[in-house]
């Protein structure tokens, strides 16, 4: 046991459920709850006092029209490398957030990460990063310097009125003037042509700025002579080719973690062939070959999209000419990225162009004859500037496996043939379309890593940004903002002006609403208008198997604080005590600057320690702390974020607007679009309201490959009843594509799992290669999730069409198939030798198919019982142990004395084998087996006096624990001594402020209570002393020391500090704890028991009742605790006069303790429940 307020504590008491949990959330010291006639109650200091960032300020006063526009800037003195491109702003808005006439700003002021973004004042320019934003290049922005586009963390810069005043930059036409103070440097430097000490730039930029120089000469605000030296300056550089250049003394800030994006990190392919004979080819690269592109490219935070219209140009677009310029179109969008398969068929030749197609593209007249789509697509996507086409690649099929038809119009595909393979671009033969697929990776992958170089990526703390950025923006796409809700979330965070606004506001809905969405596009638009001071944190849980924990969350959010305010304070070491002093970190931020956290799919959090009861995260936050969070309405959060009162927002279905909204910017992507009649029949559906219903009919229509068909499959797709009878359609086209047993097998076995399945532990089962099954994983890798390792499904519909198709609900023939494999996997195969997958997956497994006799030789493996028996978990072995006994009458200590055995015999080291003893003989004793328990204690004893003699912590920690068996079992003349000698051993070995030396001291004050009082109070005064000095007023240990010391108070007659006292520990023990913890359940019991006593008995009966549920729920209807609540119930119905309901709780109070008298378990007044 760790010494040290933010350790746990293994403490079990001599008093039944008043011990205090090992890993109970520790509670943040604070303003310590009056108890009145009680003043042992001490207040701790609540924490270090925060350093406080000093911003730059920054004013933006409008803009003035011509003659006097004139622009004002921070002071500079941090502003070392404004960009070249600025101009002003004539529509006069304020704080300059937009683009106008044309015109851009950048002033150097910008500055970005994937996760963290921080602008505060104008330079915050950190070396390898440039100011600008968004996809702009490095040192541009046609932005205006005020807006951000973020999907993790964004601070912008202060613009306080009593800010330091700024240069003012005065410009007319023909003239310019610049006024600066003594430590700014020249803002005429700001100007279009002015080239600033470090600045480089890409060949793209400088052509920029020449373009925008010459704007504003055309404009009269320059002269010729300046127009002209700074047009020599720029046309001088050398551009910037990929190395990170950084300005010469910018201030570094802190929370810029935003890669540095040089370039645009999106990939549009294009892709062109035939269709009809390319059909094969096609499908296998959309299917296959590019999922796995637009996963790796992900990490890198690059977008991958391919451009295939085989469908997506309508009939009116066909019929009026518009296809060859649509499908050029592309091309440039996609450039320089293109992809040619040419096959047996030349393809469609049209019959007529329309000139302004003509005109818009002059190569077509120069065409010697009429050609092909096909061929104009080569033409001009690669053979007519072949220099320019250098990523053009080119892939037919070999002739030995072409058709033998010869296609159509033979003679002039085989002269387009002969003119690529001459051209000198990369042209590859292939005979399957797998083979074609493994050309087109290898040479994707090396242009990727050409255009991307590896070593320009981002460091580790990048990409976990970077993931939060890919993902979010993969949420914006073919999203349509919803501007009413985006108002709303705004209002109730930061109220209209007449208010604050509240703390907290939770988006709630079902699974599919488009939760998601919601938040990363609030994000987006709030971050482009919010307050110069705020500091915006966003956290999306689901992004990936790192960000699922509660301590990726409050990790995150400590390190931005930490480096954004310059905290000296080091972060928590582990996840217990990151939960108890996240809010002192909160409180961290200045009172000048918001902080608004975004946390997305509280559902989704890994429920590890209970992370979805939320006990990590305060109920409260300092009046500058804002949190958006959203949570499924069938989730555990939302359970407690209702019982909080927290404000909550249900999102709305789709309008029709929005709808047809959707369809348009989701097909956008891939160059595709419906025609009119498609579009309205889906959009008339109300199906398609629900955005995730609309999403995946999108998703699989736009794999469908058979244009002619496409009708027939939307009909086919919208006769699905709901989202979950969609996902059967999407499940039944993964059966076509991929091999059907497994499909089904693979997401069975995720169906039937507790946590989801590793790929590893699905490849094993099933039995299949992962060439095999990479393919099929990545294909449906959007509708699941990975945590931890570990596949689950993204959505609760997903799971349900599986538990449909497959009959994997509990009980159900798909169910015991795959449960008997994986558990199966978990006994003999490779799975048992991780314990820890093995205790979170074979006892539930083995349980649910009632396979008793194997679930006693799971739990008696100690690998699996170590692993359950935790403080967060031991309720679940107790469960399991319960379940045994009721169905085939298992002997818990008999069969776990047997384990202890074998495990003595391999084990050679004395003290870990003492200390799993213990731990055993810990858990015995709580199932009530005192017998083995002091066996097995007397055992651990003997083994660590004699390999580190009697004085040593481990050995009082088991003379500890003999008490409390003794005690439990009513012989508490035989506990006394025990218990002295364990804290004799505790104050020599450990000092006599050990929290060891509290908890034997605690145990003693509860042994005399009985016996002599006073000195009971006495050593229960001395652990309270203790425990406040290491913990304050708040933990669950402060609330049992305050329990028994009510009883003292009851037993000397004073009733009312009895009662203030008993309260007191139970609003610690339920705040701590949560509302369904025994202890709980035994602090209202002692309290229920003082109303009695005090005449009351109407709120002792209100108390016992919930007492008794509590009980019920945790241990069953078998346990001391439920005897007792009705024995107490009992008495205080008779009190009442309710006879009736006296003997119905006598009766069955009677029928627990033959129950327990026929387990052997003895009953007596009290039993611990730790």
């Amino acid at each position: 046991m760790q010494n040290g307020g933010s350790q746990r504590l293994q403490s079990a008491g001599f008093v039944p459920s008043m011990n205090a949990y090992a890993g109970m959330a520790c509670q943040p010291a604070g303003p310590a709850p009056s108890v009145s006639s009680f003043t042992a109650m001490s207040m701790q200091s609540p924490g270090v006092t925060p350093n406080f960032w000093q911003y730059a300020s920054v004013q933006t006063p409008p803009l003035v029209p011509p003659p006097q526009p004139a622009v004002n800037f921070s002071n500079a003195a941090s502003v070392q490398a404004p960009s070249a491109g600025f101009t002003p702003n004539f529509d006069g808005q304020q704080g300059m957030n937009a683009q106008s006439a044309g015109f851009s700003r950048n002033a150097g002021m910008m500055s970005q990460s994937a996760g963290i973004a921080r602008h505060a004042g104008m330079g915050n320019q950190s070396a390898g990063r440039h100011a600008g934003m968004g996809n702009q290049s490095a040192g541009f922005s046609h932005y205006s310097g005020f807006t951000s586009n973020i999907a993790g963390f964004t601070r912008k810069p202060n613009s306080q009125p009593d800010a330091e005043p700024e240069p003012e930059l005065s410009l007319s036409p023909k003239e310019s003037t610049v006024t600066t103070s003594s430590s700014a440097m020249e803002l005429d430097e700001n100007f279009p042509g002015t080239i600033a000490p470090g600045v480089c730039m890409y060949a793209g930029e400088i052509s920029k700025a020449l373009q925008q120089l010459e704007e504003v000469f055309t404009a009269g605000f320059i002269t010729e002579v300046e127009y002209q030296e700074r047009k020599d300056k720029l046309r001088a550089m050398v551009p910037v080719k990929a190395a990170t250049i950084p300005v010469t003394g910018a201030r570094k800030s802190k929370g810029n973690w935003r890669p540095n994006k040089k370039r645009d990190r999106n990939i549009r392919l294009f892709l062109s062939s035939t269709f009809r004979d390319m059909q094969a080819e096609r499908d296998y690269l959309v299917k296959n070959t590019f999922p796995k592109i637009r996963e790796s490219c992900a990490k890198r935070a690059i977008s991958f999209s391919e451009i295939d219209l085989r469908w997506g140009v309508t009939a009116e677009q066909s019929e009026s000419g518009e296809v060859l310029g649509l499908c050029l179109e592309e091309i440039d969008n996609c450039r320089p990225y293109f992809l040619s398969l040419i096959g047996d068929r030349y393809g469609y030749v049209p019959r007529t162009i329309r000139p302004e197609i003509v005109k818009k593209y002059p190569f077509i007249a120069n065409l010697p004859y009429p050609c092909s789509v096909t061929e104009m697509e080569v033409l001009y996507g690669a053979l007519n500037d072949v220099q320019e086409a250098s990523r053009a690649l080119f892939y037919t099929r070999d002739i030995s496996v072409s058709s033998a038809e010869g296609g159509d119009n033979e003679e002039k595909l085989n002269d387009l043939k002969r003119r690529v393979r001459v051209s000198g671009l990369p042209l590859k033969f292939y005979k399957t379309p797998a083979e074609l697929s493994s050309y087109v990776m290898k040479d994707l992958e090396d242009q990727i890593n050409g255009d991307f170089p590896k070593e320009e990526d981002p460091d580790p703390t990048e990409v976990q940004n970077n993931l939060h950025e890919v993902y979010a923006e993969n949420k914006r796409r073919g999203y349509v903002p919803r501007n009413l809700l985006h108002d709303e979330i705004t209002k109730r965070l930061f109220g209209d002006g007449h208010g604050t606004g509240s703390s907290v506001v939770v988006v709630t809905g079902a699974s599919g609403m488009g939760k998601s969405s919601l938040l990363a596009n609030w994000c987006l638009s709030y971050t482009q208008d919010c307050s110069s001071n705020d500091l915006v944190i966003s956290h999306f849980i689901s992004c990936s198997s790192e960000t699922c924990t509660f301590e990726s969350v409050v990790g995150r959010v400590m390190n931005v604080i930490r480096r954004e305010f310059e905290i000296v304070d080091q972060l928590p070491a582990d996840s217990k005590e990151m939960a108890r002093e996240f809010p002192r970190w909160l409180s961290m931020v200045p009172p000048s600057v918001r902080l608004v956290m975004v946390v997305d799919g509280l559902h989704h959090l890994d429920d590890v320690d209970a992370a979805q009861e939320l006990r990590w995260l305060p109920e409260t936050f300092p009046t500058n702390v804002k949190l958006l969070t959203s949570a499924a309405t069938d989730s555990v959060p939302y359970n407690v974020i209702c019982k909080r009162n927290w404000n909550t927002l249900s999102i709305p279905s789709l309008t029709r607007y929005e709808k047809e909204q959707t369809i348009s910017q989701y097909l956008n992507m891939y160059g595709k679009s419906f025609e009119k009649e498609q579009e309205e029949r889906i959009v008339c559906d109300d199906k398609t309201s629900v955005p995730l219903f609309l999403h995946v009919l999108l998703e699989e229509l736009r794999l469908f490959g058979v244009y002619e068909q496409l009708n027939k499959q939307i009909a086919w797709y919208l006769e699905a009843r709901d989202t979950v009878t969609l996902f059967d359609k999407t499940l039944q086209r993964l059966e076509q594509d991929y091999d059907a047993s497994m499909v089904r097998q693979a997401l069975s076995l995720i169906c039937v799992s507790r946590r989801g399945c590793s790929v590893k532990e699905l490849l094993d089962i099933i039995g299949v290669s992962r060439v095999t099954f990479t393919p099929f994983l990545i294909s449906i890798r959007e509708y699941l999730t990975e945590r931890a390792g570990l596949l689950t499904f993204f959505h609760s519909h997903m799971r349900g069409a599986v538990v449909s198709r497959y009959g994997t609900q509990t009980g159900g023939p798909g169910y015991t198939e795959a449960a008997s494999k994986l558990a199966e996997y978990f006994e003999q195969g490779e799975g048992n030798n991780d314990k820890r997958r093995k205790a979170d997956e074979l006892p539930l497994l083995l349980l649910m198919c009632n396979q008793m006799p194997r679930l006693v030789n799971a739990l008696c493996d100690l690998g699996v019982f170590l692993e359950l028996y935790t403080q967060t978990r031991k309720y679940e072995l107790k469960h399991y142990w319960l379940c045994c006994q009721r169905s085939i009458n298992a002997n818990v200590g008999g069969s776990l004395a047997l384990a202890v055995t074998k495990y003595e015999a391999t084990k050679t080291e004395a003290v870990d084998t003492a200390r799993t003893i213990m731990r055993v003989a810990r858990f015995l004793r709580e199932m009530l087996d005192y017998r083995e328990a002091e066996k097995m204690l007397r055992k651990a004893i003997t083994i660590n006096t004699k390999a580190n003699g009697e004085y040593s912590s481990t050995v009082g920690k088991a003379y500890y624990l003999l008490a409390e068996v003794f005690w439990n079992e009513g012989k508490l003349v035989e506990a006394e001594p025990y218990a002295l000698k364990s804290l004799a051993i505790r104050e020599k070995v450990l000092g006599e402020n050990h929290l060891h030396v509290a908890m034997s001291c605690c145990g003693i004050g509860e042994l005399l209570i009985e016996k002599d009082p006073p000195r009971a109070k006495q050593y229960l005064e001395r652990a309270l002393q203790i425990r406040l000095s290491h913990f304050g007023p708040d933990h669950p240990l402060i609330a049992r020391c305050l329990q028994d010391l009510s009883l003292i108070a009851d037993n000397e007659g004073d009733s009312e500090k009895a009662v203030q006292l008993c309260t007191r520990a139970c609003e610690i023990r339920e705040k701590a704890l949560g509302p369904f913890h025994p202890h709980l359940a035994t602090g209202l019991e002692t309290l229920a028991a003082t109303y009695k006593l005090k005449g009351e008995p109407g709120k002792a009966e209100t108390l016992l009742l919930r007492a008794l549920n509590i009980n019920l729920l945790i241990h069953g209807e078998a346990h001391p605790s439920v005897e007792s609540c009705h024995r107490w119930l009992q008495v205080v119905y008779k009190d009442l006069h309710r006879d009736a309901d006296s003997l119905k709780h006598q009766r069955l109070a009677d029928a627990v303790k033959a129950k327990l008298a026929s387990l052997n378990i003895k009953t007596g007044e009290r039993v611990d429940d730790s």
